[in-house]
């Protein structure tokens, strides 16, 4: 299995999950209705959480210590970058937790949801485009590399 296997599964959950929350936004039809975007948001958040651990304590250490230079330095940019959006995404998350919060300012959350779900859609594509397929060559190299010593 490839090292990227379980986070390839993790970046389709965490988008089926924020199109279940684009979907309730755009049908939010009074207060009854935050209730359900606020447990959506706690499951995003339990997938995001679990995929930004995985791939800063496996999956970026993997790459930084390649031979690679240009390697290492894609796995630290976005490490990075990560730090960033996942502290971003905390604070959202946070701040909208809670149904109360949702229904008394629709609104806002609308606005800051939107943004939100573009930054992490972005950095999802960005994970399958650019960094999982050079994951998935190191590896392969590495095995390609053991089989053919032994």
């Amino acid at each position: 299995m490839a090292r990227t296997t379980i986070m390839r599964a993790q970046v389709d959950a965490a988008n089926a999950m924020l199109d279940r929350i684009r979907i309730g936004m755009n049908a939010y039809d009074g207060d009854s209705a935050a209730y359900p975007l606020a447990l959506d948001l706690s499951r995003l958040a339990g997938i995001l959480r679990i995929h930004f651990a995985l791939a800063d304590r496996s999956l970026y250490p993997f790459l930084i210590a390649s031979n690679c230079p240009a390697t290492a330095a894609l796995a630290q940019d976005f490490k990075r970058e990560i730090c960033t959006l996942a502290n971003r995404f905390e604070r959202f998350n946070l701040r909208w937790s809670s149904s109360v919060a949702i229904a008394g300012n629709v609104t806002l959350f609308r606005g800051e949801a939107a943004v939100m779900i573009m930054s992490i859609r972005r950095r999802l594509r960005h994970e399958m485009s650019d960094l999982f397929p050079v994951a998935d060559a190191l590896d392969e190299a590495l095995t390609n590399h053991w089989q053919g010593a032994a």
